[in-house]
């Protein structure tokens, strides 16, 4: 019998290994749809901090979104991990900043205030329409989320990553709203 962990595992790597593969010039016009209908999320906020990530493994690019964001007035950061079993911490980013790779040769900004995210776009390898995401199986955005001052919480991925169901787990934090680049779930 396959356990939710396996099940997950296995997930995980087909959805990955299908990320990957999504063709440059088709994953840009599903970006660009899905920046459109994330803008509709954002226009009505009152500016502050963005969390946001940097993008591995085929993961959503969101740089230039968060580019006009700060054009607007937002302030923006990105996650430093500090050890296997700890939340995130958020340093502030702009594109000039220094930055450094460090864990899985992510690059962190570096000299830069520790801040606390208001609105916290987070990557999905797959989601369901309860709002829950599959990660890449870390548990560091689990663990910031239960931890964190309640930001909202955003999950940005293709609609082609929606699951039945991740089998969710009692440290499953859902997310306050997905967004494809065919729907926003709330």
């Amino acid at each position: 019998m396959t356990t939710w962990k396996q099940w997950r595992n296995e997930q995980r790597y087909r959805l990955t290994q299908q990320r990957l593969a999504f063709a440059n010039d088709l994953r840009l016009i599903h970006q660009v749809a899905l920046f459109n209908q994330l803008q509709l999320i954002i226009d009505p906020l009152p500016k502050g901090t963005i969390g946001f990530y940097w993008p591995i493994r085929g993961e959503i690019d969101c740089r230039d979104f968060i580019c006009g964001l700060i054009k607007q007035g937002w302030q923006a950061a990105l996650p430093k991990i500090i050890a296997p079993k700890q939340a995130l911490q958020f340093r502030q980013w702009r594109p000039e900043t220094i930055m450094q790779a460090e864990t899985w040769d992510i690059p962190v900004p570096q000299n830069t205030p520790i801040v606390e995210p208001d609105v916290l776009i987070i990557p999905l390898v797959g989601f369901d329409k309860d709002l829950h995401r599959l990660g890449n199986g870390g548990g560091f955005y689990d663990r910031t989320l239960a931890v964190s001052e309640k930001p909202l919480y955003i999950g940005v991925g293709f609609q082609w990553m929606l699951l039945e169901s991740i089998d969710p787990q009692p440290h499953d934090i859902p997310m306050d709203k997905i967004v494809t680049e065919e729907q926003i779930y709330s």
